[in-house]
């Protein structure tokens, strides 16, 4: 049974008459990690507040479909009881840190579940050297780099324990030091067996993270499939103003312009390097 489906789900925010999604359906497996990507505006967005409840219960709006989320109807169960499920971590990390030092950031929602002291310590210290800050569990989060910033938004997301984490675009403001922490981090929660959904704009990083790749555009799902197969597909991307791995482009144009034949295209620096240095050795 997949643990995120969704049924038919359209939605036009209110006073609006443009559907940001479409007649949506898209389901996700326990244990899958999941790329989404599209144009600015494609509905990115929207789709992961759907699945986190916030379309349509804060988000109003015309909304029709199914959502569930491990079983619950997203669109009627409470955010807050969905957020044990589900975290959901976005692009401005600073709108998302509001206490004053890492440790108080990410007790606060557990001192609100009112669970128990020794739990919460527990859970604390987990989430603390699963992204690698304990050493600043203390700091301010005003003094901490952009990377270090997005790990402690994941580490409050995480220590809710919901078996799914979404990241909406959550490395388009890092660096690209910044960026690479955080999906090795998504990576490492895969391996855990966490059910990652990913919004990214690097597509050369989800290339090596991702085990299927949805595009979407004006809220409606134009592929849905695995990574290699959608990302081959270059000239249905770029056409959508996507551009696939650099390594990915270039055998496409030397397949296009020069007759090189490939039986696939590489995805990453590693197999493309193999792969070139076989035709070269050849």
């Amino acid at each position: 049974m997949a643990i995120i489906e969704l049924r038919d789900v359209s939605f036009a925010y209110k006073d609006s008459t443009v559907l940001a999604l479409s007649h949506v359906n898209f389901s996700v497996e326990r244990g899958e990690f999941v790329g989404v990507i599209g144009p600015t505006g494609a509905g990115k967005s929207t789709l992961c507040w759907t699945i986190v409840g916030v379309v349509p219960q804060i988000l109003r709006g015309e909304f029709s479909g199914a959502v569930f989320v491990n079983g619950l109807a997203a669109n009627e169960t409470p955010v807050a009881r969905l957020a044990q499920i589900v975290g959901l971590v976005q692009q401005d990390a600073e709108a998302q840190l509001l206490m004053t030092d890492i440790e108080k950031e990410i007790t606060f929602p557990l001192e609100n579940l009112c669970l128990p002291r020794e739990e919460i310590d527990k859970r604390l210290n987990y989430v603390l050297d699963l992204v690698g800050l304990r050493e600043n569990r203390l700091r301010h989060p005003f003094y901490l780099s952009g990377g270090q910033k997005q790990r402690v938004a994941v580490a409050a997301v995480l220590a809710m324990e919901p078996e799914i984490l979404i990241l909406d675009e959550a490395t388009s403001e890092l660096d690209p030091v910044g960026a690479e922490e955080i999906h090795d981090l998504a990576g490492s929660l895969k391996k855990q067996g966490k059910t990652i959904i990913m919004v990214e704009h690097n597509i050369d990083e989800l290339a090596r993270h991702a085990d299927r790749i949805v595009v979407i555009d004006h809220g409606e799902i134009l592929r849905d499939g695995p990574t290699r197969e959608v990302l081959s597909d270059v000239d249905f991307l770029c056409g959508l103003g996507i551009y696939p791995p650099q390594v990915t482009q270039v055998a496409y144009h030397l397949s296009r312009q020069y007759g090189v034949q490939f039986e696939q295209f590489p995805l990453n620096v590693e197999e493309g390097e193999e792969l070139f240095g076989k035709m070269l050795r050849a």
